[in-house]
């Protein structure tokens, strides 16, 4: 069945490229149908733009594969599952970096405009946390720019690790680049360097943030794209906890592949080569970097004192971490509570192989060796966030509805008075009004709630119902001229016959369902917002 697929606004050209030579057997055409209907949507919205930044970058950029930012660039390095992900999200509570968010990284190949638009389309699709670890996440949420070289450059193992994992030869060579081509090579750079260059243009004032598992065996690459700039902090972790928590995020994000998943046991081989690989790759790179560009942590250090152990590793690095930036981490680790382990964790891990011990061996001899830290007590606020104030939320979503009424009505009337032959409904205006009334009314509550949710849905629905009316009246006026009953009847019907067209349905799901999201969202707002 169709899901909102990891590559799913990748634009067609990607795709028709990724499937050049496989066709998928025909028990996955129904989800490759659903890819195809959104890539459409993302190639169309980001063409514009897309051909505006190739014209520009390829005209009037010198060095198309470098990008030097003068803040600096972070890299956070380390295997998938290794607590990257965790660094990351405290890394971005910082107000003086920027990074990308998940709403960027989806759709590598946007910008400014297109960006807008995918980040209030993306509420109603994107669950608030990853469906492999319970981890918070949502299109404000910091992302992995691999995603984007994957949906952008075809530069990633993204399509060989998650899509179609019997093509794996074909995709592993993006993890360390050593066997793809000069011109692989520079497709790579040049394009993690535009999507950089993209993130940095609201703030190119703050240091720039990346995160991607396998940018570890990319040291060697990143300081050719960013120069003595670049800095790497490397998280690392129990390798078999790591293993084992791979296994359950492939069998996780399995509903994302377009062929039969692995077999546990080649399944678990793969992910201990590629593991060794590329903790062999970063230790190896990383003996060319200068003292003070690359600092390590252990996840169990990370976990037990956050705060301090980020200290440490920006003072490696000749970094400092703010008095704001730690209260803000503290912030978002009060809020965040006690983490819950995912409720996926049932799949098959199956016997480690007997020649897996000695890869064990040497990921445990690459680990950085660090004595472990006491746990350290979180400290409260400052100022402690005040609970929900849910009524004043609802009357807020109450005005915030009547005045999005209005401007409907309004913007109909201009509409027709302008263009008398056209009659417009914009029934996609729904959909936004369902993100402008759950936004200002967690704003106006402090935060979420459920029956604030609810409330922000149901309001939703009745701005859509209301305006129905007006417009068929400003469009149609049917009966004109007739008993007031028979206007009230034939402009009624016309109302119903519009609100119950295909198209009308589900956009006021969508807007229904994007008003519930953002105002009964009650865990951690995401990092760095």
């Amino acid at each position: 069945m169709p899901v909102a697929h990891l590559l799913a606004l990748a634009p067609l050209d990607v795709w028709f490229r990724m499937l050049w030579g496989t066709l998928p057997h025909p028990r996955y055409w129904l989800a490759l149908l659903g890819i195809g209907l959104t890539s459409l949507i993302g190639t169309i919205w980001s063409f514009p733009e897309r051909v505006i930044f190739w014209l520009c970058w390829s005209v009037f950029k010198k060095d198309k594969e470098r990008f030097d930012h003068p803040p600096g660039v972070l890299v956070i390095v380390g295997y998938y599952r290794s607590g990257t992900t965790h660094a990351h999200n405290l890394i971005a509570c910082d107000p003086e970096a920027v990074t990308p968010r998940w709403y960027q990284t989806l759709l590598g190949q946007g910008f400014l405009m297109s960006w807008a638009v995918t980040r209030f389309l993306l509420v109603p699709f994107l669950g608030s946390s990853r469906p492999q670890d319970g981890v918070g996440f949502g299109p404000l949420w910091p992302g992995e720019d691999d995603f984007a070289l994957a949906g952008w450059g075809r530069c990633s193992t993204l399509p060989g690790r998650l899509i179609f994992p019997s093509q794996w030869e074909k995709w592993k060579k993006w993890n360390t680049l050593e066997s793809c081509t000069d011109a692989e090579r520079k497709r790579w750079r040049k394009t993690l360097a535009g999507f950089a260059w993209k993130i940095t243009r609201r703030h190119p004032d703050k240091m720039l943030v990346l995160k991607s598992p396998n940018h570890g065996a990319h040291i060697t690459e990143l300081t050719q794209i960013f120069g003595d700039r670049v800095r790497f902090l490397h998280i690392s972790r129990d390798p078999i906890k790591v293993i084992e928590s791979n296994i359950r995020m492939h069998e996780s994000l399995s509903p994302h592949l377009l062929e039969k998943p692995l077999d546990p046991i080649t399944l678990r081989a793969r992910i201990v080569e590629e593991y060794l690989e590329i903790e062999t790759a970063t230790i190896s790179q990383a003996q060319s970097l200068d003292e003070g560009r690359i600092a390590f942590i252990t996840h169990e250090n990370l976990i037990a004192d956050p705060v301090g152990q980020l200290s440490k590793g920006f003072g490696s690095l000749a970094l400092e971490l703010s008095e704001p930036h730690k209260r803000a981490i503290t912030r978002y680790l009060v809020d965040l509570g006690t983490y819950k382990q995912s409720a996926h964790t049932h799949a098959d891990l199956k016997t480690p192989s007997d020649t897996e011990s000695e890869s064990i061996k040497q990921l445990h001899a690459l680990r950085p060796s660090q004595n472990q830290v006491a746990t350290v007590p979180l400290s409260n606020p400052e100022h402690p966030r005040p609970p929900a104030r849910t009524g004043s939320g609802i009357f807020v979503a109450l005005a915030t509805t009547i005045a999005w009424g209005m401007f409907w009505i309004g913007l109909i009337w201009i509409i027709k008075q302008s263009f008398p032959d056209y009659r417009p409904r914009l029934d996609q205006l729904v959909w936004i009004g369902g993100s402008v009334i759950g936004l200002i009314a967690v704003r106006a509550a402090g935060g979420g709630s459920k029956p604030l949710g609810i409330a922000a849905a149901l309001l939703t629905l009745l701005a859509f119902v209301s305006v129905s009316f007006p417009i068929t009246v400003i469009n149609w006026h049917f009966a004109q001229g007739e008993s007031i009953s028979n206007f009230l009847y034939h402009n009624t019907k016309g109302a119903l016959h519009g609100l119950t067209a295909p198209s009308s349905i589900i956009y006021a799901v969508l807007g229904m369902l994007t008003a519930w999201r953002h105002a009964s969202e009650t865990g951690p707002r995401a990092p760095g917002t």
